[in-house]
């Protein structure tokens, strides 16, 4: 039972990080650079996301400084690619992709929605190599 509240809590307090770093943190020249790859604002946001995640990570007794940095690694690449195939998908990059996309779209809201449960199966994906 002991394992299982500190998975639940890491969980909790990465998605609070999610939440923060998505919503509070993130600028208009972030969102505008997602879909560029290599842009600075789509790195840079997801930078946040992983340094936010070893801080988050740094406070889990028994894991190392270098597993959270590890950890931070992992979630940069996979968020930094999360989004940056949402916004091109929105955009209508892809050849799948409908046409551009805006809030009134219900395909909007799919790529949303989509992008959100991405983050956060990787942050569950995170828990289990970290605590489990």
């Amino acid at each position: 039972m002991e394992i299982l509240n500190m998975e639940l809590t890491v969980l909790t307090w990465l998605m609070v990080k999610h939440f923060v770093a998505d919503y509070f943190l993130q600028t208009p020249w972030m969102i505008k650079g997602k879909a560029d790859y290599g842009a600075l604002g789509g790195l840079f946001h997801a930078g946040e996301h992983a340094i936010l995640t070893a801080f988050v990570l740094w406070w889990v007794p028994g894991i190392s400084v270098w597993w959270a940095l590890f950890m931070a690694v992992v979630d940069f690449v996979l968020h930094y690619h999360i989004d940056w195939c949402k916004s091109n998908y929105l955009r209508g990059n892809f050849t799948f992709s409908p046409m551009p996309l805006d809030i009134e779209d219900a395909e909007y809201w799919w790529a949303m929605g989509t992008d959100q449960f991405a983050h956060y199966l990787t942050y569950v994906l995170i828990v289990v190599w970290t605590i489990a």
